[in-house]
């Protein structure tokens, strides 16, 4: 038999979900890896957040951009408290989803097409481990460039990450080890979601540790001015040079 079809599967499973269907897929790492991918998280409100994801949220001043939006969660509540937001994703089904929850501007593109909007944006948001769409350390030059393009003076970046080597489990530890043979950062997954027969395009997605991210932004129009910790997870302020 045929493999899945590729098509907009993230995005079918937000669909799915908002409408009350079965919200259940899969994220499928390049090694045959599967884990359970929920959509109800999509849909979650500010209580059932981390403290990281609200203390961003807090911190978001003047113009706001959500990057990889989902179903709209974050953009919502920052409408809600007055602030400007525009929200971005590569996936349809996602985007078709915010707009459906009352999300008022919402794009269909990617991190690195952000200047084709010819907006200026004062907070970057990239939550839900959105930092890791710098894709690998090689794109993520190309990312923060599109970052700068399309930022005030003034701009912050809050992005929030997972470090990928506070763990024990062999699986992972396995795939760290195979990326560092074949000259890849330790943390740089490949994967795509999974829904029913639909597989998204495989895509790199970069989790790093706070020193790997320091070091590969270190000559990109942005320097590191903070970090705040959770467990494996933390958040990181980027500022304009």
């Amino acid at each position: 038999m045929d493999g899945p079809k590729i098509g907009d599967a993230f995005g079918e499973l937000l669909l799915a979900t908002y409408a009350g269907r079965s919200g259940y897929g899969a994220i499928e790492r390049n090694d045959g890896l599967l884990a359970p991918h929920a959509g109800e998280i999509y849909f979650t409100g500010s209580a059932d957040w981390s403290d990281l994801e609200r203390a961003a949220c807090d911190r978001s001043t003047g113009r706001v951009l959500d990057a990889g939006c989902g179903a709209g969660r974050h953009s919502l509540y920052l409408q809600e408290r007055g602030l400007d937001v525009t929200a971005i994703d590569p996936s349809p089904g996602a985007c078709q989803v915010a707009r459906a929850r009352g999300v008022r501007k919402v794009h269909q593109v990617c991190l690195e097409e952000l200047p084709v909007l010819g907006e200026r944006f004062d907070t970057f948001l990239l939550l839900g481990n959105n930092l890791a769409l710098l894709g690998t350390p090689e794109h993520a030059d190309v990312v923060l460039d599109a970052l700068a393009r399309s930022a005030t003076p003034n701009a912050q970046v809050l992005g929030g990450c997972r470090d990928p080597y506070v763990t024990d489990d062999p699986d992972h530890l396995d795939y760290h080890s195979h990326n560092r043979r074949h000259g890849r950062a330790g943390g740089q997954t490949r994967l795509r979601s999974r829904f029913g027969r639909l597989a998204d395009p495989w895509f790199d997605y970069l989790f790093c540790s706070r020193d790997e991210l320091a070091r590969w932004t270190e000559h990109s129009p942005w320097r590191l001015t903070g970090v705040d910790e959770e467990g494996p997870g933390y958040l990181a302020e980027l500022r304009l040079r």
